[in-house]
């Protein structure tokens, strides 16, 4: 009997032992753990180099003592913070000019001009951390630690040794949404230093009630994907260009509060960032311009064209009296410049004998009030003399067209026209058609016409034309 008194004594011994200091749950590393973050590039920070001239729009940055030292990894467009850190103004890089100078949009302030002011662009990036659980863990947390670096946490201005936390806040995070809980409560920021969050790391946690699965596949997003991301660090102390600076990320996955919350499941991950790449072109200004004949009986300008053209002729031959012949030649433009083109037409003088001044076949009329700036109705043969029409292709703005029911006197719809302006008679020359925008083989149909009276007099008559195409780049 007292050998078993003593078992049942050590027994009930080992059961109190076991409920004041229960056996730990083992450890496991959470797998397939990620972090992606929406761009790894580092943020830029430089100062001036020198005092600069108020109202200079070209930057010099320094080349040695500062996290960025050199314009590598600064952008075309890109907002820069230039002056004092407290009243710095945003500007817009305009170009970059060469290794340590750029030039911004708009004149430098008289207050962001000292030798020494800060001269930085923000990369801010969302953390997206993917990982899948090893262990059910009753109503524990998900913790998340992201390096702050040691200096400004939480000024909006980039570290060069860890994520500036930039004001998030809960509204900002994405918590899990599954794995098996019964809930999840929503997500928390807190920033480094902050209440339960050590110096070092920002903290970022989601707590659950009830029990996880194992192997759950769970996602905790960190940052709304626009102002309030973590700003990605500066160039590290040391960094070489070309060469990513790595930060650990830490994702935790911790007890219930009433253990305190202990580290049950954690793992860790290398995330980098590295300045992006500047790719630069140069594409040369161009402009091409054609001139093509129209074959006989071709539908143009709303009519049958008589003759067939060339680039370099249009050959009226033997008229009749007091009847239309209508003739055509296409003109095509392409530009790459930006501000788009403009094809003008010409004449030297109107049509005269053996290309003489006198006698001559003048420009017409048309119906009425035909000019080289007035588009006018001219379905009248006997209205007698020279113009021209317009059927438009795909060129962005004609002049005028054929089928015109509006502007100067145009009403018909039948054949809307104009002379040629004259250089004889010191008329300037006239747009034909055009476009603000860069091209691609944008086209038109000239349509030339005439009718001759009874009193011309015989012989071979001709004039010429000079269309020009001209681009703004």
């Amino acid at each position: 009997m007292a050998k078993v008194g003593l078992i049942s004594i050590l027994f009930w011994v080992f059961q109190l032992v076991w409920l004041v200091f229960p056996t730990p749950l083992d450890s496991a590393n959470l797998t397939a753990v990620k972090d992606t973050l929406s761009t790894s590039r580092l943020s830029y920070y430089d100062s001036l180099n020198g005092a600069h001239t108020a109202g200079t729009t070209i930057i010099k940055v320094n080349t040695s003592g500062m996290p960025s030292t050199s314009t590598a990894n600064l952008f075309t467009g890109d907002s820069v913070l230039i002056g004092d850190a407290a009243t710095a103004t945003t500007y817009t890089v305009d170009d970059i000019i060469d290794t340590d100078e750029f030039q911004i949009t708009a004149a430098l302030g008289s207050g962001d001009n000292d030798s020494g002011d800060l001269v930085i662009a923000t990369r801010s990036a969302s953390h997206t951390l993917a990982f899948t659980t090893a262990t059910a863990i009753p109503n524990g947390l998900i913790r998340v630690l992201i390096p702050s670096g040691a200096n400004g946490v939480n000024d909006g201005i980039p570290n060069h040794d860890g994520f500036d936390f930039n004001t998030i806040v809960a509204g900002d995070l994405t918590g899990p949404s599954s794995g098996g809980v019964t809930s999840w409560e929503s997500p928390t920021a807190t920033v480094a230093g902050g209440t339960g969050c050590s110096a070092g790391n920002h903290c970022f946690e989601a707590r659950y009630n009830g029990t996880n699965s194992v192997n759950a596949s769970l996602t905790f997003t960190i940052g709304d994907g626009g102002a309030t991301d973590l700003i990605n660090p500066a160039a590290a102390d040391g960094h070489a260009a070309g060469t990513a600076d790595t930060y650990t990320v830490t994702v935790q996955q911790r007890g219930s509060m009433t253990d305190q919350y202990p580290l049950l499941d954690q793992t860790t991950i290398k995330v980098a960032v590295i300045e992006s790449v500047r790719v630069t072109a140069t594409v040369d200004p161009t402009i091409t311009f054609t001139i093509a004949g129209v074959a006989s009986t071709t539908s143009t300008c709303g009519i049958s064209t008589d003759v067939t053209t060339t680039a370099t002729a249009v050959p009226f031959g033997t008229m009749a009296l007091n009847t239309f012949k209508t003739l055509a030649q296409t003109l095509t433009v392409s530009t790459n410049g930006s501000g788009g083109y403009a094809v003008t037409s010409l004449e030297n003088d109107q049509l005269g004998k053996d290309g003489g001044t006198t006698p001559f076949i003048a420009d017409s009329t048309g119906d009425g009030a035909m000019t080289h700036t007035t588009q006018d109705d001219w379905n009248t043969a006997t209205n007698n003399g020279f113009g021209y029409s317009i059927d438009n292709d795909d060129a962005t703005t004609p002049a005028f067209q054929y089928s015109d029911v509006s502007g100067g006197s145009c009403t018909g719809g039948v054949f809307c026209a104009k002379q040629f302006a004259a250089n004889a008679d010191t008329e300037a020359a006239q747009t034909i058609f055009s476009s603000t925008a860069v091209a691609n083989a944008e086209n038109a149909d000239v349509c030339y016409r005439l009718t001759i009276g009874a009193t011309q007099a015989a012989g071979d008559y001709e004039n010429n034309i000079t269309y020009t195409a001209t681009a703004t780049f």
